[in-house]
């Protein structure tokens, strides 16, 4: 009996870490997906803003 209830929460605890990791590459991929190279409306080589005057950075 004693063995059964080990079986049961070594399941449970690898049932729940596959959750974790199954959520977390849903997160990841959800902000591999948002596009994020230029703002709207700006070219995606444009100079970012204050560059064009020759502000240092």
């Amino acid at each position: 009996m004693e063995t059964f209830g080990t079986v049961v929460v070594v399941m449970a605890m690898i049932a729940l870490g596959v959750l974790l990791i199954h959520l977390a590459n849903r997160q990841t991929s959800d902000r591999v997906a948002t596009p994020t190279t230029a703002a709207p409306g700006r070219p995606p080589g444009s100079a970012a803003p204050g560059r064009e005057r020759g502000e240092p950075s």
